[in-house]
């Protein structure tokens, strides 16, 4: 049992240590230049290694971006339930935290936040549909939060898929701010005025829910 954790725990770290070595060199030459042996090189371990854990460059690259959507999910929607709020102040306080942990998350993870937003695009056809899934199910994860926010009465009844395709676009921008443009910026000043932009110019709280930014 011990030798089969072992085992387990070897391939583990194998794996961490190709997909720490290809974000590296994704990110310092791009996805097209960057080779297999260059990976394998860089992780210090045999070519044929490579093959045992990932089928090929792409397959790594999307396992590197499965990581990424997965973690950011995680760090906000998934922790910010839009049930449990009441008030439109509530819920501005809210926004203001996922905004806070988006700009953290990026930043913690600036070379798969590069991968994402400038070497995606690098992918074959078949792995590039695979990244613009993750982008479908991020859309479909808020136009679920704001639905459920407008049944609680908190913000105007605009289309759920429209705003949060808007807001997934205003994610990429903010996170290019956040992290190459800005990235000594405060991240709670960057969120301050992400949530302004967003409650103010996109949801733009109804009138009538107490709190609410005007």
């Amino acid at each position: 049992m011990r030798q089969s954790h072992r085992r387990v725990q070897m391939t583990d770290d194998i794996a961490r240590k190709l997909k720490a070595a290809a974000a590296e060199l994704f990110t310092q030459q791009g996805f097209t230049a960057t080779r297999v042996a260059d990976i394998v090189a860089n992780a210090g371990v045999a070519q044929g290694t490579f093959y045992l854990h990932f089928e090929n460059k792409p397959s790594l690259f999307v396992a590197l971006i499965d990581e990424f959507f997965a973690g950011l999910i995680e760090e906000t929607l998934a922790r910010h339930p839009a049930k449990r709020l009441q008030t439109g102040e509530q819920l501005a306080a809210e926004v203001e935290e996922i905004w806070a942990a988006i700009i953290r998350y990026g930043r913690k993870h600036a070379l798969l936040t590069t991968l994402v937003l400038r070497e995606a695009h690098a992918l074959p056809p078949e792995q590039r549909d695979h990244v613009n899934r993750h982008f479908e199910q991020g859309a479909d994860a808020l136009a679920q939060y704001l639905e459920e926010v407008q049944q609680l009465g908190l913000v105007k009844n605009l289309p759920v898929r429209l705003i949060a395709w808007l807001l997934v676009g205003m994610i990429e921008r903010a996170m290019h701010y956040a992290v190459f443009v800005a990235p000594n910026a405060p991240s709670v000043s960057l969120a301050g005025h992400c949530t302004e932009f967003e409650l103010r110019g996109l949801l733009n709280c109804g009138a009538a829910v107490s709190g609410c930014p005007s």
